[in-house]
């Protein structure tokens, strides 16, 4: 092969060796082998995060109307009017468990088309080691029982519209398994996930830091009757779950502690309600 051929040629012809190339280039982009650009991150829009809330509140309530129609031809509904069934906690969480794959899967596409990435890979899902993983899990059980503590110093109120989905064990059962595992999953991956990289790319990292605790805590607000004691709880757990993705660029760092955070407080529902047997002694 000539130097020709190797090296590019200056303006009297003869071969430039790629010492004395400019800053600028490379051996690699005269020779046909450019690097492709590195894809700012996130690759993903504000419009496109935007979107998915209202994705979630159509696939929900897609899926409860499906609920609504199985539950109306079975007898053990029968009787019951269409209002009657729609306050059912286990027509109500049933069908926000089967809408959040679909959620999943629009976030996936989304992201998977912007940055030509896989979707875990794209939002820094990041997997901590064994150890580490654990860690975080305690870390949101510590987590719980702070915030409890807090709570004592702000007005909760004695009642909360979230009530009515403990009724009876069923009930319990099936929200500690939403809360559990499904809740934290989607959640996670939207707000700090999705959300917080947008913000923090914006605005910088205090002022996402608070936006993305704040969106949290209001997607709870309906839950808690808009109580500004545990609203004020639930935006310090936001602030410190943005936080451990923030410091451990892991979004699966941030599921496992906000995982053990709410499995803490189910865990000290179930031991004061003598296994859900007794809810009543919590009102």
């Amino acid at each position: 092969m000539a130097e020709s051929d190797r090296w590019p040629l200056s303006e009297t012809g003869a071969p430039v060796p790629p010492e004395i190339l400019p800053d600028s280039a490379t051996t690699f982009e005269f020779s046909g082998f450019a690097a492709p650009p590195k894809k700012a991150f996130p690759a993903w829009t504000v419009w496109d995060v935007a979107v998915i809330p209202c994705v979630t509140v159509l696939a929900i309530l897609l899926c409860s109307v499906v609920a609504l129609a199985i539950a109306h031809s079975l007898h053990t509904f029968h009787g019951l009017s269409i209002t009657e069934l729609a306050q059912e906690p286990l027509l109500v969480v049933g069908a926000q468990i089967a809408s959040y794959p679909i959620v999943i899967w629009f976030m996936a596409v989304i992201v998977r088309r912007r940055s030509g990435e896989p979707f875990l890979t794209a939002i820094q899902w990041n997997w901590p080691s064994r150890n580490k993983a654990g860690w975080f899990y305690i870390g949101g059980i510590v987590l719980a029982f702070a915030v409890e503590g807090l709570a004592h110093f702000l007005p909760i109120p004695k009642s909360l519209p979230m009530d009515k989905f403990f009724n009876d064990a069923a009930s319990a059962y099936l929200m500690a398994f939403f809360g559990i595992l499904v809740a934290p999953l989607l959640e996670e991956l939207f707000f700090r996930g999705m959300l917080y990289p947008t913000l923090r790319r914006r605005m910088g990292l205090l002022l996402a830091l608070v936006l993305t605790a704040a969106a949290f805590a209001a997607i709870h607000g309906a839950q808690l009757g808009y109580a500004w004691g545990p609203i004020l709880s639930i935006f310090v757990v936001g602030l410190v779950l943005t936080l451990v993705r923030e410091r451990t660029g892991s979004v699966a760092a941030s599921v496992l502690t906000h995982s053990g955070y709410n499995f803490t407080l189910f865990a000290l529902l179930w031991i004061g309600s003598d296994h859900f047997r007794h809810l009543d002694k919590l009102t």
